[in-house]
């Protein structure tokens, strides 16, 4: 029979990553946040580039389709299904910005209109108003230049 031998504590840290947990759905989902990532702005701006980008190409098929001989229903069916595609670029870049499965978490199994994105949106702005806020007192808190040693 073993005596009962105290373990040894394992050394650890852990380091506030800003990572923040937001519920998104009435099923308790959640995604998160991480205000500390500093590539969240370039991806960001990177998702607004190719949305630029794309918009030059995105009128033209529109164009294009405008201008197409055909029957009401085949220009109908056309117009959807270009519709569709704009959608799911945008679902793919929203997604490829905040996680996987964001847009399916937030909207559930749709592809959404560009007036849900527009509110998502919206409503995370102020998440990263309040948290920017906080990580910028923190910081200067945590490197106050009249601080004196570890105090």
């Amino acid at each position: 029979m073993k005596a009962n031998v105290p373990q040894k504590k394992k050394d650890s840290i852990r380091v506030d990553t800003g990572v923040k947990r937001i519920e998104v759905n009435d099923d308790g989902e959640t995604i998160t946040l991480n205000f500390a990532d500093q590539s969240f702005p370039a991806r960001y701006f990177q998702m607004v580039d190719e949305f630029e980008a794309k918009s030059a190409e995105f009128q033209k098929q529109a164009q294009e389709l405008d201008e197409k001989e055909m029957s009401e229903y085949e220009k109908q069916r056309a117009i959807a299904d270009f519709n569709l595609e704009i959608h799911e670029f945008f679902k793919e870049r929203i997604d490829g910005l905040f996680g996987p499965e964001t847009c399916r978490k937030v909207f559930g199994d749709i592809v959404p209109a560009m007036d849900l994105y527009m509110d998502f949106l919206n409503q995370l702005a102020p998440f990263f108003q309040k948290y920017g806020k906080e990580r910028q007192k923190k910081l200067a808190q945590k490197y106050n230049l009249a601080r004196k040693g570890n105090v």
